[in-house]
């Protein structure tokens, strides 16, 4: 009999070291998910509709499907009430095979933003999607607490974590939505981060050593000030994307503490009292704590080659 894995707590403190003979390109080889895609074929898909994320998900992988879309659903539920976002997303649940056919160049395993408002996801963990997880975290896998849907805890594992990145994805459909992806690469990231954090502090504080542990281990080798944010840019490898994913994760944690609760919607009132236009600058000098942050964490120095 199948168990549902609804909003799994995952131990990032005990673990599990996996292995995988298939070749693999190392995390500094692969694209990190950055651009809209085109949205896959959705033929042969089946419809899960629901109040504000609406699925089509791939034929046998129904309570991997529901599982997305309770989660979803939640997140944007809050957004709404903080912000007043009547957002809407659809999510498309794909086999590896559905993945590879609509030609997407970012490895299984890993979700990504197609079209404006809209997230690809994979179906389900195997082989590939553990190899492609592990390599990121050097060999370590998150221990999941339940029963896996299909397959092995460890290809449940690397679900898990894709679903990290999905609610991350779905906050900078918000993000970008609200208007609020700023003057600055930067600031957009920062916002993101504010979203998920206040999301999950609010709703499954459970989650949130996770969610330390999780970046920690992401940048366990590379110090803060390894990078300009000069270099937050689209065209990035997958380790230098998440390098940057927790100094935001970071940065929006030191803006919450000095907050309190509501950062998201702070965010969004400086953007309206000024042009419209959420200003670095701003975000530096009128919340406490963050100018330190960013200062502590980017290099003055850009490792890009200028023109």
């Amino acid at each position: 009999m199948k168990r549902h894995l609804t909003m799994p707590m995952i131990l990032l403190m005990a673990v599990a070291t996996v292995s995988s003979s298939a070749a693999q390109p190392s995390a500094a080889e692969i694209k990190a998910p950055t651009h809209l895609h085109h949205e896959p074929n959705a033929y042969f898909l089946l419809p899960l509709a629901g109040d504000r994320v609406n699925v089509r998900y791939t034929p046998g992988s129904l309570d991997r499907a529901a599982n997305v879309q309770t989660r979803l659903e939640t997140e944007l539920r809050s957004y709404y009430r903080w912000i007043d976002a009547n957002l809407g997303i659809n999510v498309y649940v794909l086999s590896r095979e559905e993945w590879e056919g609509a030609g997407y160049d970012i490895n299984y395993g890993m979700p990504l933003r197609v079209g404006r408002a809209s997230l690809a996801a994979p179906a389900l963990g195997d082989d590939g999607t553990v190899a492609l997880w592990s390599d990121i975290l050097d060999g370590i896998l998150p221990r999941v607490v339940g029963l896996p849907i299909l397959g092995t805890p460890q290809q449940a594992a690397s679900m898990v974590l894709a679903d990290v990145l999905l609610q991350l994805q779905a906050a900078e459909i918000l993000v970008d939505e609200v208007g609020l992806a700023g003057d600055q690469h930067w600031v957009r990231g920062l916002a993101t981060h504010v979203a998920v954090v206040e999301f999950v502090r609010r709703n499954e504080p459970a989650r949130m050593p996770d969610l330390d542990g999780m970046y920690e281990l992401l940048t366990r080798d590379r110090a803060p000030q390894s990078m300009s944010v000069r270099d937050y840019v689209p065209e990035m490898n997958l380790e230098d994307w998440f390098w940057f994913q927790a100094q935001f994760h970071a940065g929006a944690k030191v803006l919450l503490d000095k907050t309190g609760k509501g950062g998201l919607k702070k965010l969004n009132k400086m953007r309206k009292r000024g042009d419209g236009l959420l200003r670095g600058e701003r975000v530096l000098k009128e919340f406490k704590g963050v100018e330190e942050w960013f200062q502590r964490s980017f290099s003055a120095v850009s490792m890009r080659t200028e023109p």
